[in-house]
Order: structure tokens, then C-alpha cells, then sequence
């Protein structure tokens, strides 16, 4: 896994100097700017269509398809009120609250405020968000989706009296006034005209990928900024221990072989038989995005990324959801007990049968209804790259989707029914993705030590 934050914390030593010149210097957080007083004395904003249902039903739309909601809210914590840790190597950056509470929220943004901060990446008082705010493509958001954005913010979010944390990054990536370095070396999103509900479908498609679903955020590399590769277009990148893969059309190395049925599927339910399931921050955009977005805004998503340019993928050079078959090995448990006191190092199979085969099934194909996937014909286990799998069995699954919940406790140092230890991790990777999938990558017990502090 390249180490790019070792190049970025240098950019940031850069940058800082560049920032202190270029602008004002950061204040700590109890410090208040010229335009922060000028932003509390001034009246509460005007109230703008709050009772025009058609344009806050469309600002909830937006919302949704910007997917506000899983950066901006806690695990069972109240809608949008903040404090969820984003982590990064420099510490974790705390999302904030973006109620309209007027002294703990954004109840004092003023409309164009409001504009500054979701396309422009500035605070009310001028300070610099950090682009783990997907601003740079928030910017390509039209005018009147963002007069709706705010209108159903403030008319129809509920406020809540919480501050989070602060975000406390470690030097240089405290200075925020940097940013306004890394932001001249980024490429934005251009802003679209006209009402965006009315574009053609390849056109909606493009704008709800490239500007509200950001997807360009985690399935594109980034370069020795940090800033995305445009010439790599959705081919794959790291996002903090998880991978997020190659998407585009290309039949080896992408999803080429899939079908707009398929992403459709995939993108409103989180699963497709026979290809992938969603887990980590995929498993979170469905359930809270694009599981809610309409079928026409599903297949126009689809049908754009589904004509992006091929990429051939640097590691993975056959689909990965072609690989396996079910297991046929004899079974060879015995029916005496298992006792916990027997400190001997398990077999591979013995770490399956154990922990996987209960679900999965022994052959590894699966339950019958779907509802427990197989492990062959799986793009995790069939993927060349074993970042998504190790992640999966160190956290686990926890997807919704209307109804249906799937499930999957983690074998981490919180599990609450079986915590398996890096060694064991790597021995049953190596067990599943020979068995199952792309052939043995030889784990080793580092490198799930690596993936277990991310």
C-alpha cells in the first residue's frame, strides 16, 4: 500500500508557509474573526420558502443524493448533529453540526454562507474546511439545488442543541489555512447550469456521479497531493484500510461485465447474486443514499458509469466476481466437543469451519434465499487485492436497507462472539481466497496487524 500521507504531511509543511503568507493565520478555536462577530451580530438568516413544499421535497432529494447523512451522524446519534471520527493519519477529523441550530449548528449561515461552505470548502468564519468534505465536487451543484439544499436544512432539519469535538489534527495539518494551497492545486467540479431535475438522462446520470454522489472521492487514485488523478477516472483507490475497486466498464479489471440491471441492483439494494456485496463506507452509502434514490436517477447513474472509459486495473486482470467453485473437500470433524482450553494453533479449515461454514456453508455457497452470500462468484474474495476482505472479517457487515438488515459481526478486538488474532486473520484470508477465490496472496500476520489499526 503506498504511504502517499507521507508525501501529503511534506506538502503540508509546504503549504503551510505558502498559507501563511497567502492568507490570515488559523485561530484556535476559541478565538473569534472580524467576520465570525459580523456573522453573530447580524439577524438570524431570512426564512425563504418555507412553505414551498416542491422546493424543500426537492432539497430532501438532494440531500439524500449528496449523502449528507453518513458523514454527518453518529452510529444511533441524532440526525446530522456531527461527531462522527473521520480518521486520517494526522488524527481524526470530527464532522460537525449541521442542524440549523443557531448556536451549536449552521442556523446563522446566511444562503450564501451556506454556498461557500458545500461548494467552496470556507466556514461561515473564513476558515478552511478539510477536503474530507467532498466540496470539490459538491462545486459542480447547480444554483437552484442549492437554494433547496438550504431551504430543506433549515426549515426541515431538526435542531440539536451538541457541539462535537473539535478537530484536533497533529502539525502541519492543523494549519487549515494551507488548504488554501491544496484548493488551488485541486481540480473542482464546474458548476452546472439550468435545472438539473430536467437534463437528459446520460447528463442527470454524470451530475449525480460526478457532483452529488461523488463518487470520483474514493473510486479514483489519487496523486502526490492527495488530489484525485482525472486521467484515472473511477479506477480504484485506497480509502482508509478498505479498497474502493475499479468501477469502470473495463471486463477485466472493472465491472464491465456487469449489466445497468446489475449496478441498479447493487446501488438500491447493496447486493448482487453472483457478483458483490456493499460493506464499510459502500455499505453506508447505500444505506443511507442511493438505496433512496428514484429508479430513474438509478439507471441514469448506472447508465453513466457504465459508459466511463475502460481502465485496466493494475492488479486485478480478470473480473472479479468469475473466480470459484464450491469447496469439495471431505469433512473431516469429528463430533467430540471442542474445548476452550486447547491452546493448539487451528488448521485454515479449522478457522472456517469454525467461524465461516455455519453461514456460509461448508461448500461456501451460501443460504439458499441469498440472505448469506457465497463465498465464490464474490468480487471480495475474488479480487486480487486482499485489503476488502481482511477488512470485512476484522469489522464485519451492517447494511439497511428498508427491511431487509444484513448482517455480519467482526472478528476484531470488540467482537462480542469470536476475536481472532492477526495470524489467524491471515491464515483464513489465504484459506478463502485459494479455495474461493483469485488464488493465495500470502497474508502474512503484519499486514493484518496494518489493516486492523486503520
Amino acid at each position: 500500500m503506498p504511504d502517499i500521507f507521507k508525501t501529503f504531511r511534506s506538502f503540508l509543511i509546504a503549504g503551510s508557509v505558502l498559507g501563511a503568507l497567502y492568507g490570515a493565520p488559523v485561530q484556535a478555536a476559541d478565538e473569534k474573526t472580524a467576520d465570525s462577530r459580523v456573522a453573530e451580530a447580524a439577524p438570524p438568516p431570512a426564512t425563504p420558502a418555507a412553505d414551498d413544499e416542491a422546493l424543500l421535497k426537492r432539497g430532501a432529494d438532494v440531500a439524500i443524493a449528496a449523502d449528507c447523512m453518513a458523514c454527518h451522524t453518529t452510529k444511533n446519534g441524532k440526525p446530522f448533529a456531527g461527531g462522527l471520527k473521520i480518521a486520517t493519519p494526522m488524527g481524526n477529523v470530527i464532522s460537525t453540526n449541521i442542524t440549523p441550530d443557531p448556536e451549536h449548528g449552521i442556523g446563522k449561515y446566511t444562503e450564501a454562507q451556506f454556498d461557500e461552505a458545500v461548494r467552496h470548502g470556507i466556514r461561515a468564519d473564513g476558515a478552511n474546511l478539510y477536503p474530507v468534505m467532498p466540496y470539490v465536487s459538491y462545486a459542480g451543484m447547480t444554483d437552484q439545488d442549492m437554494k433547496a439544499l438550504y431551504a430543506w436544512f433549515m426549515h426541515r432539519v431538526q435542531p440539536v442543541a451538541t457541539t462535537p469535538p473539535e478537530t484536533a489534527l497533529t502539525f502541519p495539518a492543523n494549519v487549515r489555512s494551507a488548504m488554501k494551497v491544496w484548493n488551488l492545486l485541486a481540480a473542482s467540479e464546474t458548476p452546472e447550469t439550468g435545472d438539473s431535475m430536467t437534463f437528459d438522462s446520460l447528463k442527470r446520470g454524470k451530475y449525480l456521479a460526478n457532483a452529488l454522489e461523488h463518487c470520483g472521492t474514493c473510486h479514483t487514485p489519487r496523486n502526490f497531493v492527495l488530489g484525485e488523478k482525472t486521467d484515472r477516472y473511477l479506477g480504484g483507490g485506497q480509502l482508509a484500510g478498505w479498497y474502493a475497486p475499479n468501477i469502470t466498464s473495463s471486463e477485466t479489471g472493472g465491472i464491465g461485465d456487469w449489466s445497468e440491471d446489475d449496478l441498479v441492483a447493487y446501488l438500491k439494494t447493496g447486493r448482487v447474486h453472483g457478483r458483490a456485496q456493499a460493506a464499510g463506507s459502500m455499505g453506508e452509502v447505500v444505506s443511507f443514499s442511493t438505496s433512496k434514490l428514484s429508479d430513474a436517477d438509478l439507471h441514469a447513474l448506472a447508465a453513466y458509469i457504465k459508459q466511463v472509459p475502460a481502465l485496466d486495473d493494475e492488479v486485478d486482470h480478470k473480473a472479479r466476481d468469475s473466480f470459484g467453485q464450491p469447496m469439495n473437500d471431505p469433512d473431516i470433524r469429528t463430533a467430540v466437543p471442542k474445548r476452550i482450553d486447547n491452546l493448539d494453533q487451528m488448521s485454515a479449515l479449522q478457522i472456517f469451519d469454525d467461524n465461516c461454514a455455519a453461514c456460509h456453508g461448508r461448500n461456501g455457497a451460501g443460504t439458499t434465499d441469498r440472505a448469506v452470500p457465497s463465498l465464490f462468484s464474490n468480487s471480495v474474495v475474488g479480487s486480487a487485492r486482499p485489503d476488502n476482505l481482511i477488512m470485512v472479517i476484522l469489522n464485519g457487515v451492517d447494511r439497511k436497507v428498508g427491511d431487509h438488515h444484513a448482517f455480519m459481526h467482526g472478528f476484531n478486538d470488540q467482537s462480542q462472539v469470536e476475536r481472532l488474532s492477526d495470524a489467524e486473520i491471515a491464515s483464513l484470508v489465504n484459506f478463502l481466497m485459494e479455495k474461493f477465490g483469485s488464488g493465495s496472496v500470502n497474508v502474512t500476520a503484519e499486514k493484518v496487524a496494518e489493516f486492523r489499526k486503520q
